[in-house]
């Protein structure tokens, strides 16, 4: 909505955006009493918008040209085209021989895996008949070992009932000592208790304590206050008889 007045246009300008088609009616039509008909008119921001989906077009790499590519060579040739601009063209020609190296190892493994196996059966049972030797040999060790093992278990037990007679004798020592230690530790407090009260009360102390006295006590000018005359506050309302205006007549008039 626009308005002219002087030569000068100014726009009028709403908070919202929608028109308002149906706008607040006082009186009787207040408070939603109105029967409103449907209207014809609607705003175009009412209107559906963006009904369809955008989809690729023929040069925005679709499925169809991106399966037709080879990603992996255009890589590299980016890579050499960036080595040889920033002059790093001799680490990307090491890099390649490495690459092509390895390659080859693979192969060659992949060759020797296959040799590896028809030789693997005429090892297999050679393997087997030296393992059944020395199984063999190994229960026999076994069966000495255990005999061995006896005689020193009964001899570690007897070191261990030993061992455990010293820690029982070392955990009372200590337990005892904990005791004492508890014993003087209530001793102790027990005589700094009586002495701070015998010290505390001045009456029980010797005559050589003597009980601090104020340093205001021998002063001359003390508790004047008391001597002069309480006056009572009172409220006159009045401005020439209240205490105030006399006080002020006194001092300052008289």
């Amino acid at each position: 909505v626009s308005t002219q007045s002087t030569g000068i246009v100014t726009h009028l300008t709403t908070m919202s955006g929608r028109p308002t088609w149906k706008p607040a009616l006082g009186g009787s039509s207040q408070g939603g009493n109105r029967v409103h008909a449907p209207s014809q008119q609607y705003s175009s921001r009412d209107l559906p918008g963006h009904t369809k989906l955008k989809t690729r077009q023929s040069g925005q790499n679709t499925k169809d040209e991106v399966q037709k590519r080879n990603l992996k060579e255009e890589l590299e040739e980016k890579e050499k085209s960036h080595f040889k601009t920033s002059g790093k063209a001799i680490e990307y020609q090491k890099r390649e021989t490495k690459e092509t190296e390895r390659e080859k190892e693979k192969k060659i493994d992949a060759d020797d895996s296959d040799s590896d196996e028809s030789n693997s059966d005429s090892d297999r049972e050679a393997e087997t008949n030296g393992e059944n030797e020395e199984h063999n040999d190994n229960q026999e060790d076994k069966k000495k070992e255990k005999s061995d093992s006896e005689d020193s278990n009964s001899d570690d037990d007897d070191d261990e009932a030993e061992l455990l007679r010293e820690l029982e004798k070392i955990k009372k020592e200590r337990a005892a000592e904990a005791l004492r230690k508890e014993l003087e530790n209530k001793a102790k407090e027990e005589e700094e208790k009586t002495q701070s009260i015998l010290h505390s009360n001045p009456l029980l102390t010797a005559d050589d304590s003597v009980v601090k006295r104020k340093w205001y006590d021998d002063v001359v000018f003390k508790n004047q206050a008391r001597s002069e005359p309480v006056t009572k506050k009172r409220f006159i309302n009045d401005t020439i008889r209240n205490d105030f205006h006399r006080k002020f007549l006194d001092k300052y008039i008289q």
